[in-house]
């Protein structure tokens, strides 16, 4: 995909008036989670709420710190849990983040793109649904695949499934 980095505003989610730019944050869709650098956070008294086990890129497994802030990005934020970067992590806008500042990646220029928030999933109702409340959402995303049929629900008599019970 390559690389690259965005500058963001990193604020203690209590106390809104605590925050701390970032110059350069590299944005990565393959960590879950966002990495900042413990000193940055308890520079805005972000404390940590529980302790948590990752796996790097290497494969080693590290314990790290994870506290809650509020991560801002252009126009955008939102909520997110923070791991506390210990010296030699590198400091990441992870997948979570992106998702709540509702940021998708253009990895060919290299750069953010701002989306609309847009349904994940189509639900299947049984019956007849009226053709203006089935129109396809337009999100400028391709879905592929279509939806099948609704699911199939066996009705078993209450009798028949008492005796059932008593039997086990």
């Amino acid at each position: 995909m390559g690389t690259f980095c965005v500058g963001c505003l990193v604020k203690n989610h209590v106390n809104r008036e605590q925050a701390v730019e970032i110059p350069r944050l590299m944005v990565d869709t393959g960590s879950e989670a966002t990495w900042i650098p413990r000193t940055l956070l308890e520079q805005i008294e972000v404390k940590p709420e529980k302790r948590q086990a990752f796996q790097m890129a290497n494969g080693q497994a590290v314990y790290r710190d994870v506290g809650y802030a509020i991560i801002r990005v252009g126009q955008r934020e939102t909520v997110d849990e923070v791991v506390f970067a210990e010296k030699g992590d590198y400091v990441l806008l992870g997948a979570r983040a992106l998702e709540g500042l509702l940021l998708w990646v253009d990895p060919k220029n290299k750069k953010l793109i701002v989306i609309e928030a847009h349904p994940v999933a189509k639900v299947v109702v049984p019956g007849k649904v009226p053709p203006d409340k089935d129109q396809p959402v337009v999100t400028g995303m391709v879905i592929q695949g279509e939806g099948g049929p609704p699911p199939v629900v066996e009705s078993v008599p209450i009798e028949r499934a008492a005796r059932k019970r008593r039997r086990t």
